[in-house]
């Protein structure tokens, strides 16, 4: 997932090279964020972590979605268009078409080895700027790094386990047992 560089792409330049590319393909301010298909076992897990939270949001005013939908963090100087693994949205929610264009309250993302510094680093960057209140990043070798929003910045982290417990800093009583997210 190497962006292009030198190169300042528009928005419209995006979405016509975007309906093209047979793969992932973010919008990076100018720059775009080029992937291939996930795996079987990234597929699992989000595949797992959005069963909990579909049963969690169930009848309640939130929904959570997958990397199909985009969600278009945006402002006078900036745009990002990113495809999160798994993102909670509020029943009102702004869209754009099919996209979002509000902030999701809940990001999950499950990270290749190849290109963590995505995550960890460029996305957590624009999430937290953007007003992300917790950003989870899932480990396939068992874990789950929280970031928690305070005071407008991502704090230390904190890490779970296969073992643990996950408990959400967002919906007080979301807890997930990350023995049947990892198996």
């Amino acid at each position: 997932m190497e962006p292009i560089r030198n190169a300042f792409i528009t928005p419209k330049q995006f979405e016509e090279i975007q309906s093209k590319y047979d793969g992932i393909c973010e919008y990076l301010n100018g720059e775009i964020l080029f992937s291939s298909r996930t795996s079987q076992s990234h597929n699992r897990i989000v595949r797992r972590i959005l069963s909990k939270l579909d049963s969690y949001f169930d009848g309640s005013k939130f929904e959570p979605f997958s990397e199909q939908i985009e969600v278009i963090f945006k402002n006078e100087n900036e745009q990002y268009n990113l495809l999160p693994d798994i993102f909670v949205m509020c029943e009102d929610a702004q869209t754009l078409g099919e996209s979002f264009i509000s902030s999701p309250k809940m990001i999950f993302e499950v990270v290749s080895e190849k290109y963590s510094d995505n995550d960890y680093f460029i996305k957590a960057r624009i999430y937290q700027k953007f007003g992300v209140l917790e950003y989870n990043i899932a480990e396939p070798g068992g874990s789950i790094t929280q970031y928690t929003l305070v005071n407008g910045s991502y704090g230390t982290p904190r890490v779970f386990f296969s073992k643990d417990t996950y408990i959400s800093t967002v919906y007080e009583d979301l807890r997930i047992e990350l023995k049947n997210i990892f198996k």
